[in-house]
């Protein structure tokens, strides 16, 4: 994808151009340059970059402030555009050619005029570079500009940046693969951290590509990344195929980390199936691997995991998954991991929230926090719509419904279908809590229909039981039942522990019901939901 200012303007277009007629040569000449470096430059730039006498130069240049073309920054060092349209409408001007020839000249001046050059030029530099196609020379100012930005938490510039290494690498010989596929990891990697999948797979594929003749290592890795979209699109039989492929490729290179981020995944696929105990087990099948291992992000990362599965073994065992999302928020926090931070934060909340509403909305403020700083839109809606049972118990109904609704903007842009089905499921609760009694059917039979769809037998079992809590509320004794036997099938108070003991109330009044026996007029149920960590 060309930049923007390296396209070429029709001729139609420069002919359109408007640029004062009163220019002198030498005026356009200067304002070509002073067009090519920004909207505001330096002198002494401007100078080097023209080769220019500082005297004569300074003199044009007072003469376009007291135009009102130019403005000049106190000092005297900087000046301005007063419009950026006429900046622009002299840069559209210029051809090909002389664009690249400014954009050459202002690179090499910036070089001379600040050797080394230090860090907070690479961006400016690989700019005029690219620009000026000095490929090798962009190259390396773009790749460092791009890593600059990623350890700045600023992934679109870093995307940025990134896209224009594979613009010059594409016009290099052959045999720079292994660095192709490398960028595009990057890329990938960068895509998935903003929330899309499509584009990281994308990125992913092509350097696996690349990678999968001559790097066994990158391979693996790349199959890991893949895998992971496949499980966040539920797509579970390829994420295990993947992850499968890349452990292998692991083992045989010897990688002990590899193989236990691949036990990694393994534990969340098996996580979202709700084979709680596989989990449990794949996850210290991990943690062994990674036994003297001191990496903080490995090391925090796999503390969600295992707190997890600590979290979806009852009561009693909840404070042992507390401990490990504490662990975790510890070590993320030291490495900057903005997107982890946030699901630790989130999955701390699910644990807390359901005896401490307040304080599990708290930790979900941090998540939300963590994932802007990450600039993570999925996270920032999952952190929303788990907030909407914790707000539902402290009977703030309407803003419940509020983060909802912002809930549903943000990931159905990302068409992030599980966090779809939890809110189908919120607008379910929220309706019931309203007496909505349509409504609530409908969002909880449409998050039966996703549940299916994608193979999510416990989130299903969980939709079910909602669905025959509501309809013993208004008397549907034969509908509630068979919701009831739909959950019961799929073994609800196994894949939600916490839900069981109203889970066999409803039973019986649903038995009593059908006997002709009194029933409660009240709720036979108030339970909370249980949204499961992410």
């Amino acid at each position: 994808m060309p930049d923007r200012e390296g396209d070429v303007p029709r001729a139609e277009e420069r002919s359109r151009a408007n640029l004062p007629g009163d220019l002198t040569a030498e005026e356009h000449r200067i304002l070509a340059y002073a067009s090519a470096i920004g909207s505001e430059f330096d002198f002494q730039l401007l100078v080097a970059a023209m080769a220019a006498n500082e005297e004569e130069l300074a003199e044009h240049l007072e003469t376009l402030t007291h135009r009102g073309v130019l403005r000049e920054r106190r000092g005297g060092e900087r000046f301005a555009f007063t419009e950026e349209e006429f900046r622009a409408r002299i840069y559209r001007s210029l051809t090909e050619s002389r664009l690249r020839v400014l954009h050459r000249k202002i690179a090499e001046a910036l070089e001379s005029i600040r050797p080394g050059p230090p860090p907070e030029l690479y961006s400016d530099l690989g700019r005029h570079y690219f620009l000026g196609k000095v490929t090798e020379k962009s190259l390396g100012f773009n790749r460092k500009a791009g890593e600059q930005a990623r350890q700045a938490d600023d992934p679109q510039r870093a995307i940025h940046h990134f896209e224009r290494v594979l613009l010059d690498l594409a016009s290099q010989p052959a045999g720079r693969e292994p660095e192709e596929a490398e960028t595009r990891q990057a890329l990938g990697d960068l895509y998935y951290s903003v929330g899309d999948f499509p584009a990281a797979d994308r990125y992913y594929g092509q350097a696996l590509e690349k990678a999968r003749a001559s790097a066994p290592g990158l391979t693996a890795r790349l199959l890991l990344a893949r895998s992971e979209i496949a499980r966040d699109n539920l797509s579970f039989e390829a994420a295990a195929k993947g992850a499968l492929e890349a452990r292998a490729l692991f083992e045989k290179e010897g990688d002990a980390v590899g193989v236990a981020q691949t036990h990694r995944l393994l534990a969340r696929l098996a996580f979202q199936r709700g084979d709680y105990p596989g989990s449990l087990d794949e996850n210290m099948f991990a943690l062994e691997l990674l036994d003297g291992n001191r990496d903080p992000r490995l090391v925090g990362r796999l503390a969600i995991e295992m707190g997890n599965s600590f979290a979806q073994f009852g009561p009693d065992v909840a404070p042992i998954a507390i401990e490990w999302y504490e662990r975790a928020v510890v070590h993320l926090t030291a490495v900057s991991d903005w997107l982890e931070l946030s699901r630790a934060y989130h999955n701390l909340a699910v644990a807390v929230g359901e005896q401490h509403p307040q304080d599990g909305l708290d930790y979900l403020v941090k998540a939300r926090e963590a994932a802007d700083r990450g600039h993570d839109a999925r996270s920032a809606g999952w952190s929303l719509l788990t907030g909407v049972e914790m707000r539902l118990a402290l009977g703030q109904i309407d803003e419940a419904e509020r983060d909802n609704e912002q809930a549903f903007r943000l990931l159905q842009r990302l068409a992030d279908s599980l966090g779809l089905e939890q809110i189908e499921l919120n607008r379910g609760e929220i309706a019931e809590r309203r007496g909505q009694w349509e409504e609530a059917e409908r969002g909880y039979t449409e998050a039966v229909e996703r549940c299916r769809r994608f193979a999510m037998p416990a989130d299903e079992a969980e939709a079910l039981f909602r669905l025959a809590r509501l309809r013993s509320k208004v008397r549907d004794w034969d509908g509630a039942r068979e919701a009831w036997a739909g959950a019961e099938r799929l073994g609800l108070a196994e894949v939600r522990p916490n839900l069981a003991r109203t889970f066999e109330e409803l039973r019986l009044t649903i038995a009593r019901a059908e006997a002709g026996a009194a029933v409660p007029t009240s709720d036979p149920s108030e339970a909370a939901a249980d949204h499961p960590p992410l």
